[in-house]
C-alpha cells in the first residue's frame, strides 16, 4: 500500500459523471459475465446519472468518493434497504456498486471506501453492512475477504 493520502468523503453532484463512469466499467464486468444475469437497459448511462444525482443528498443513501491528491480514485454507492420481518433487525446498508480507478488500485482505496461506508452504517443505527461479488471476480472476493466480510448467502440463477 503507498503511503499518499486516500481522503474519502460525500460525493458532490460535480463528481457524479465520474461515478457513473466507473459504475458503468462495473456493469460491463458483470455483463461479460454472464448477460443474463446483468444485461444492461438502453440508456442506463444517463439513468443512471439522473438516479444518483436525485439520491446525492439523500440521507438514506451514500455516494462516497475516494480522492488522492484530489483526483477521484474511487467510488462506492451505499443504499439502506429493509429486511424482511423476521429477523432481529429491521434494516441493513448494502454497497449497490464499488470501483477503484485503474491507476488507483493496490493503494488501500478499496479498503478506506469500505470502512467510510461501514462507519456510515453504524451512524444509521444498522448492525451490518452487506453487499454481491460476482463469483467470477476474485480479486473482489479477496478485497472483501480482507475488509472483514463473510461469506453467507450464494445467489444461484436459472434462466427461464
Amino acid at each position: 500500500m503507498s503511503s499518499e493520502a486516500i481522503i474519502v468523503e460525500r460525493a458532490v453532484k460535480a463528481d457524479l459523471p465520474t461515478v457513473v463512469d466507473l459504475c458503468m466499467a462495473v456493469e460491463a464486468q458483470h455483463e461479460a459475465y454472464w448477460a443474463l444475469r446483468w444485461q444492461r437497459r438502453e440508456g442506463l448511462p444517463s439513468g443512471y446519472l439522473n438516479w444518483l444525482t436525485r439520491r446525492v443528498d439523500d440521507p438514506k443513501m451514500l455516494i462516497g468518493v475516494a480522492r488522492i491528491e484530489g483526483e477521484l480514485a474511487g467510488m462506492i454507492l451505499i443504499t439502506i434497504e429493509q429486511e424482511v420481518p423476521i429477523y432481529t433487525y429491521t434494516h441493513y446498508a448494502f454497497v449497490q456498486d464499488m470501483a477503484t480507478v485503474e491507476k488507483f488500485r493496490r493503494r488501500g482505496v478499496a479498503q478506506k471506501l469500505l470502512d467510510f461506508a461501514a462507519a456510515w452504517a453504524k451512524e444509521q443505527g444498522l448492525n451490518q453492512l452487506r453487499l454481491l461479488v460476482a463469483n467470477q471476480n476474485p480479486a473482489a472476493r479477496a478485497t472483501f475477504d480482507a475488509a472483514g466480510f463473510r461469506a453467507t448467502y450464494q445467489e444461484m440463477v436459472r434462466a427461464v
